[in-house]
């Protein structure tokens, strides 16, 4: 059986770098085919995830950004070597207007189906996204709908 297209790109954790994740994910996602919404919904959380990454990550670990495309899917995985936080299991609402931080989880979760983090103290955190194709055929899982 052939795997999933796949690609993984690793870089230090450092705002400078961050275009080459983008630059890496857009050529990829075109490649095979993924439509502009979905590359745009998916890249802006995993955008949102990497900013987190690279402010909480640690500067001895690199940051690994691993794109995944399936026939009526595609999902990222964003993992840090930071001291890591957690989310409650349930629709994180947005933080007031005027508020300068707090937006990142929201977002992620407003864009795609999935929205997961997982965080061991002092080992990192690893976000996982995913996002029906609006393209592809319905899945064969029932999409869980949001409150």
């Amino acid at each position: 059986m052939p795997q999933n297209p796949t690609l993984r790109v690793r870089i230090p954790p450092d705002p400078r770098h961050a275009h080459t994740v983008r630059g890496a994910y857009n050529a990829f996602v075109s490649l095979h085919g993924v439509t502009d919404a979905d590359r745009d919904a998916l890249l802006f959380g995993v955008g949102e995830a990497l900013a987190n990454a690279i402010e909480h990550g640690t500067a001895a670990g690199d940051i690994e950004v691993t794109v995944e495309i399936e026939s009526d899917r595609i999902s990222a995985r964003i993992a840090d070597a930071g001291q890591g936080f957690s989310i409650p299991s349930h629709f994180t609402p947005l933080p007031e207007p005027f508020a300068e931080r707090g937006r990142g989880i929201p977002i992620m979760q407003r864009l795609v189906d999935r929205c997961e983090v997982e965080c061991v103290p002092g080992d990192g955190t690893v976000v996982t996204l995913g996002r029906f194709r609006r393209d592809a055929s319905p899945p064969n899982q029932e999409r869980v709908t949001r409150p």
